[in-house]
């Protein structure tokens, strides 16, 4: 198997960072979208309060899978570059 390029690496994990940080704010602005005027949450029911903190979950913990795989790839270039 041929080892991709270390630029490649550092160019997919510069593009990364943009998409973690837009699921971010995709999350906020839909949390936002549900408080009323003092600031509490509020849902239809207990499904839509459910289904709102899953698909919440989930967006955050994809968004910081995608953070730390960023992350560890610029790790890798620097490493690769510099110490090899």
């Amino acid at each position: 198997m041929e080892e991709t390029a270390p630029i490649a690496t550092l160019l997919y994990s510069i593009v990364a960072f943009p998409i973690a940080f837009m699921i971010l704010y995709w999350v906020k602005v839909r949390k936002d979208r549900h408080r009323n005027e003092s600031g509490e949450m509020e849902y239809k029911s207990l499904g839509h309060a459910l289904s709102f903190f899953v698909v919440e979950g989930i967006a955050l913990i994809g968004s910081l899978s995608i953070l730390i795989t960023a992350i560890s790839g610029i790790v890798r270039y620097i490493i690769t570059i510099y110490y090899k």
